[in-house]
């Protein structure tokens, strides 16, 4: 017999962890389908020693005077927030075998830029525990999706069994490409939908992010703000990434994007670029960033949750769209991609999940 949902929530990214939390205060039957083991998407966060205070390997920043979805939910769930390093020397990297210029910019140079305590994680973490934990289900990658007498049919993969679910309603709140390239439908979507999402670029998902962790911010005590760039690379944007609680720096971190495609970047190897990074920031930091006590490194173009083929050179594109699929009318389109006034931002998650909700309930008044 088919488990049975009144909607199913397709990706436990951000835009599917609200839409669940935002469907939970309404009372509604739900379930939240997560293809990875584990919730947050594009949200990763890891710590040194398994202390509280973590870093971001996906998104790390929020500005409040734009992102008030954000801001609010943040409050909400009372995860504490601190404004980002920005404070000292800026250092700019123009040639191969050239120094570093140090530039004093005589401002902050990242201002209403702020970080949460705990790592961008405390905010899944806080959404998920207001979810019940019954209705989540990780480790479940959705392969079909077909409509027959108003009951969607949802065929997925779990632990290399077919699985089925059925349900009245759905919420994709995945990368638009995602639902474009592994996902078959029964009536097809619209063309000129499928159009719209295969060429909608993923956030994120051409990018590599490194942070290096050290004891301390050694930097700052050096006069520098931690922020860089660089035409040499491998990266070619870093900042100061140390990871505070009540106002304090737990340890040093210093984090960068790669500069370098994600084609390039597979063929390279992890290892090899970790080791290029290391040189490179002790050409601009100095001696003192020889010796982390650890890295951490995803490549996102590498994983498939996240990226397509379709993704290697993207960075940060146009998002949102106003179409509807005349033949799947209890079809919604959730996370960053869907937004048009945010979309590759946290907020832009945020508030594609309310507008789904906010259209499905719309949609099932109307049926009653």
């Amino acid at each position: 017999m088919n488990k049975y949902a009144q909607t199913v929530i397709v990706g436990g990214g951000l835009s599917g962890l609200y839409a669940a939390y935002l469907l939970e205060q309404q009372g509604q039957d739900y379930l939240l389908l997560e293809a990875r083991e584990r919730f947050g998407g594009r949200i990763v966060s890891a710590s040194q020693d398994n202390q509280a205070a973590r870093v971001d390997l996906g998104p790390s920043w929020f500005w409040p005077n734009i992102n008030p979805r954000f801001s609010a939910l943040a409050e909400a769930l009372s995860i504490p927030s601190y404004k980002q390093h920005g404070d000292g020397h800026y250092l700019v990297e123009k040639a191969r075998g050239a120094p570093p210029q140090a530039i004093n910019v005589g401002y902050d140079i990242m201002p209403d830029t702020y970080r949460l305590e705990g790592g961008m994680q405390a905010m899944v973490e806080g959404l998920l525990q207001k979810i019940p934990t019954h209705k989540q289900l990780t480790g479940s990658e959705l392969t079909h999706v077909s409509l027959n007498n108003g009951t969607y049919t949802l065929r997925f993969q779990q632990s290399g069994e077919d699985k089925m679910l059925q349900a009245q309603h759905i919420i994709f709140a995945l990368p638009l490409r995602l639902i474009a390239r592994n996902l078959s439908f029964e009536p097809a979507l619209n063309p000129r939908l499928l159009d719209t999402f295969g060429g909608t670029e993923t956030w994120m998902a051409a990018h590599a992010k490194a942070v290096f962790i050290y004891d301390k911010p050694f930097w700052r005590e050096n006069g520098f703000s931690g922020s860089a760039s660089s035409n040499v690379g491998p990266l070619v944007e870093i900042h100061d990434a140390s990871p505070e609680v009540n106002g304090k720096a737990e340890y040093g971190a210093i984090m960068g994007f790669m500069g370098i495609n994600g084609a390039a970047r597979k063929t390279a190897g992890d290892e090899t670029l970790k080791k290029l990074i290391q040189q490179q920031l002790v050409r601009m930091f100095g001696p003192d960033a020889e010796n982390p006590l650890s890295i951490q490194y995803i490549d996102w173009f590498q994983e498939e949750y996240t990226a397509t083929n379709d993704d290697m050179a993207t960075m940060h594109g146009l998002y949102g769209f106003s179409q509807q699929d005349e033949n799947h009318s209890n079809v919604f389109f959730a996370g960053t991609e869907s937004s048009r006034a945010y979309g590759g931002y946290l907020e832009g998650a945020l508030d594609a999940a309310e507008r789904a909700v906010e259209a499905l309930m719309e949609t099932s008044l109307q049926h009653c």
